[in-house]
């Protein structure tokens, strides 16, 4: 008890006393214990008196005397645990690896050679780690003995990490810190490293894709400044300042300020060019248009040739062909050796020719060193942002996405290259009608133009030197553009680089039938306008020889290119890669971001929310007696010009919208009236286009709602085509059937390919059908009264989602990014929803959670029965999403069929299916 008290231990049957707070035996001749409790902790005499006395009665052995326990012993409670290693020859311990290392060099180097023989080379596996030790004496770890870790202990698996804590010699500490921080600069400096030059990392053909071995990239390239050749190809976007290429050697490369200027003139004219070449195609006959469009020699596409729809893809089109146009005369002004030693190979005699007789035409000194007042610069890297979540387009999903006929599969294009950059161009207003209009005396004879024009026209068809495609300029350019930004050290896969051959080849039509048949003649180099008659014959003079699958041209190249990376790029799988819970309740994507399905529901009840608060606002807290829409008529084939269920007169609807227009115009709080004068009233303009932008609000809000609540998500740009009535040329996407509302759209994404569209239906919850009844019968007529009547602007706009808040209507549109930001502001209020969800991972998401927990269609049936009467009515979840059959397996491994005839047997098919999925909400 005496021995309790001051903190020590009789140890049996190894009599010895130890300190507890110390953890090893004190040796107990004469007063060595009281002395210890006196200097070492502090023990005051009084507590210490007949201490002595009972140990000397003890009789106890010195510490170094006792045996040691055996190897494997538990831990005994009171003596202190040592961190050790041990020598696996000769079983010497130590608590420093450095004296084990020492040990094991000095007496056990025949063993350690003769065991290097059978692989065991490093002195590391000559010693045993993660030892635990105990001993008698404080420093005793010479006669200790192993004790077996508990799980409160260290775990082995942390014990490597201890030799960071042991004592190292100064000299190697600060190397060791040298050499760190040298890979920290070099980790830090990594994105702006070149990469290597060389190929003789991948020389051997095992190691090429088909892919690889199809392209020739890797011989292209064996020789090439890859880094410089992205550098070359970059659009002028500084013409004041030169244009750093890399650095070659000891020298630095660079395109100078006088160049580029050049370049911007050369640029702008480009544009005028490609002016022209529409100009030509509306003005070409639809069959002249199937046989530029065709890619066999003796027969025509089933469907003509069309311009782009967004002028943001006409931009992005454009910018391919300038690219080319700026990487060409870049390389022409280099010298012989650095052209040389930058492409792998100098340009052939032609070529130079051709580029010089360009670069020299006086018509560029005539010009002048002016910068075209309409130029746009070209900026890093336009197109590169496959990874852009800003605006994200929805038809970056479906890169996998078949045609009916692969004949052309370029126009996927149109729909899915540009959506990847977001632009929120299309938000501008377009003036380049009246630009043109303005300019076109001047451009019925632009020789600059006509230069451009000749160039094209013989890049287009410049023949193969040696039966070698990349010995032509297109092929080479189209090769480059295969290398990623900035220093071209990754190659693009097929889903990447086929938009890119679908824009070359876009332009190379254009320009071939601007320099065969051009409306308009080009007096310059001699081109006249296109004959009165036998077009067809001066068209097919050419085709057949350069614009044809299978010829030896820069034209037929791409198409043979662009025809087997269509196919490859569908074994490379979707954009994103879900994994499901094992109860099926939570999703999981990029290994970090999770989603439950009650988060999800919660998604759509916050979007629901908002709407039905701004839509009170809206209404001015009346809430008048709802809509029975088992009593509307909505005769769904009417075409008549501006017919909606809303304006049908047999549901009396019309005029309802008089009651809320009224109370917003006497509202006390926030009215639209407010007195001028004592007798007077006139608008309160702030109340007024306060009214307008709640009404946006709302609008974006619906956009959401719809999306979420109609079933497996829409591309946007197939939502923003919804019109609530009839339009000239269009019948109304908004409609009630079966005394529910639904939203039914013509679309399909490679409709210019195939010639083909098909109804989509979407079927809207109770709820959400009155939200969207309520909208169009008495808030959306409101609104157009305040632009009438207020702000005197007369709109015809029957497009359903058309912002009004800018009192200006007709010079705006909402584009995808609209819905993407709406989007992502509800799922920034919706609680356990991952941040950053985006259109593009929103249509993944629907998708995934359908065929998961909404589609009963996952059983095995024939994807290719498409329009028999034997297949599946589940076939539908495939319509919904925007597929065919085929595709929808090839993208998501689903099945369907082709819905090309609106029928009330659709109709009732598209209804059940946005029943399981409110059931599932």
């Amino acid at each position: 008890t005496k021995l309790d008290r001051l903190g020590l231990y009789f140890n049996s049957p190894e009599p010895a006393i130890i300190c507890k707070e110390c953890g090893y035996a004190i040796t107990a001749d004469k007063d060595r214990v009281s002395r210890h409790l006196g200097e070492i902790h502090q023990v005051d005499k009084p507590a210490r008196r007949g201490l002595n006395k009972l140990v000397r009665s003890l009789n106890l052995p010195d510490p170094k005397d006792l045996c040691p326990r055996p190897d494997g012993s538990i831990p005994h409670p009171h003596l202190k645990d040592i961190n050790g290693s041990a020598c696996k020859f000769c079983g010497i311990r130590s608590t420093s690896d450095v004296v084990l290392e020492s040990h094991l060099r000095k007496s056990h180097a025949a063993e350690i050679k003769l065991a290097g023989k059978s692989g065991h080379r490093w002195l590391r596996d000559h010693i045993q780690r993660g030892l635990l030790f105990q001993s008698w004496m404080a420093q005793g770890v010479h006669r200790s003995w192993t004790v077996r870790r508990d799980d409160s202990q260290t775990p082995a698996r942390q014990v490597n990490t201890g030799l960071l804590l042991q004592k190292t010699p100064d000299p190697v500490k600060n190397f060791a810190q040298q050499l760190l921080a040298e890979e920290r600069e070099r980790l830090d400096r990594q994105v702006d490293q070149r990469a290597p030059h060389d190929a003789s990392g991948s020389t051997s053909s095992t190691l090429f894709t088909n892919w690889m071995r199809r392209t020739g990239w890797q011989t292209t390239f064996g020789e090439a400044r890859r880094d410089i050749l992205v550098s070359l190809s970059a659009l002028p976007y500084n013409p004041d300042r030169p244009l750093r290429l890399g650095d070659l050697g000891e020298e630095t490369l660079y395109s100078p300020a006088r160049q580029e200027c050049r370049l911007v003139l050369m640029v702008a004219a480009l544009d005028r060019l490609f002016d022209r070449c529409a100009d030509t195609v509306r003005r070409s006959d639809v069959c002249l248009r199937r046989w530029l469009r065709g890619t066999l020699p003796d027969r025509p596409y089933k469907s003509p040739f069309e311009l782009v729809s967004r002028r943001s893809s006409e931009r992005t089109y454009r910018a391919e062909l300038k690219r080319f146009l700026c990487f060409w005369l870049r390389v022409f002004q280099l010298s012989p050796s650095a052209a040389k030693a930058v492409l792998g190979r100098r340009p052939s005699r032609p070529q130079r020719q051709v580029l010089s007789q360009l670069w020299s035409d006086p018509i560029w000194e005539v010009e002048g060193s002016r910068r075209p007042d309409n130029y746009e610069g070209g900026g890093e890297d336009e197109d590169e942002g496959e990874n852009s979540e800003e605006g994200e387009d929805e038809d970056a999903d479906d890169d996998d996405d078949d045609d009916e006929d692969e004949e052309e599969v370029e126009y996927e294009g149109e729909d899915d290259d540009m959506g990847e950059r977001g632009s929120d161009d299309d938000d501008e207003p377009d003036t380049s009608t009246d630009r043109r209009s303005n300019e076109q005396e001047v451009r019925l004879n632009d020789p600059a133009v006509d230069v451009l024009l000749r160039f094209g026209s013989y890049a287009m068809t410049e023949g193969f030197e040696d039966g070698t495609a990349s010995s032509t300029m297109l092929v080479y350019f189209s090769a480059v553009r295969s290398l990623s930004s900035p220093n071209g050290d990754e190659y693009l896969q097929p889903n990447r680089f086929t938009p890119i051959l679908a824009r070359l080849i876009y332009c190379m039509r254009l320009i071939l039938l601007e320099s065969v048949l051009p409306c308009r003649p080009h007096s310059y180099v001699s081109i006249p306008s296109r004959p009165r008659y036998s077009q067809l014959k001066a068209l097919n003079a050419i085709r057949t020889e350069n614009m044809c699958d299978g010829t030896l041209s820069p034209m037929g190249e791409f198409l043979s290119l662009l025809s087997y990376g269509h196919i490859l790029r569908r074994s490379q799988g979707p954009a994103i890669h879900f994994h499901w819970s094992d109860d099926g309740k939570i999703l999981s994507w990029d290994g970090i971001h999770q989603l439950s399905m009650e988060n999800f529901r919660g998604l759509a009840r916050t979007a629901l929310e908002a709407a039905i608060v701004r839509c009170k606002r809206l209404m001015y807290e009346w809430d008048p007696d709802e809509i029975d829409l088992r009593h509307i008529r909505d005769r769904i084939s009417t075409t008549t010009q501006g017919y909606s269920f809303v304006m049908d007169p047999a549901n009396g609807l019309e005029s309802l919208h008089l009651d809320l227009f009224m109370r917003a115009c006497i509202s006390p709080i926030d009215g639209l009236l407010k007195t001028h004068s004592k007798h007077e009233s006139t608008w309160d303009f702030t109340s007024a286009q306060s009214y307008l932008v709640a009404h946006d609000d709302l609008l974006r809000t619906l956009m959401v709602l719809m999306n979420l609540d109609g079933g497996q998500s829409a591309r946007i740009s197939e939502l923003l085509t919804l019109e609530h009535c009839n339009s000239l040329s269009q019948p109304r996407g908004i409609c009630v059937w079966g005394a529910k509302v639904c939203s039914i759209t013509r679309y399909h994404k490679a409709r210019l390919a195939t010639n083909n569209e098909f109804y989509v239906a979407r079927f809207f919850s109770p709820v959400v059908s009155r939200l969207i009844v309520r909208y169009l019968v008495y808030i959306r007529p409101v609104a157009y009264s305040i632009l009438r009547k207020c702000f005197q602007c007369e709109s015809a706009k029957t497009l359903f989602f058309t912002p009004t808040s800018q009192g200006q209507p007709s010079s705006s549109s909402w584009t995808t990014s609209t819905f993407t930001q709406e989007l992502r502001r509800c799922c920034a209020l919706a609680p356990g929803v991952p941040p950053g969800i985006g259109t593009q991972l929103y249509r993944h998401v629907s998708i995934a959670i359908t065929e998961r927990h909404v589609s009963s269609a996952s059983s095995p049936f024939n994807r290719f029965d498409d329009r028999t009467g034997q297949a599946a009515q589940d076939v539908a979840y495939a319509w919904q999403s925007g597929h065919r059959p085929m595709q929808r397996h090839v993208t998501y491994g689903l099945d369907g069929a082709f819905p090309d005839h609106l029928q009330p047997s659709l109709l009732r098919i598209y209804e059940r299916v946005s029943r399981s999925w409110h059931a599932f909400l």
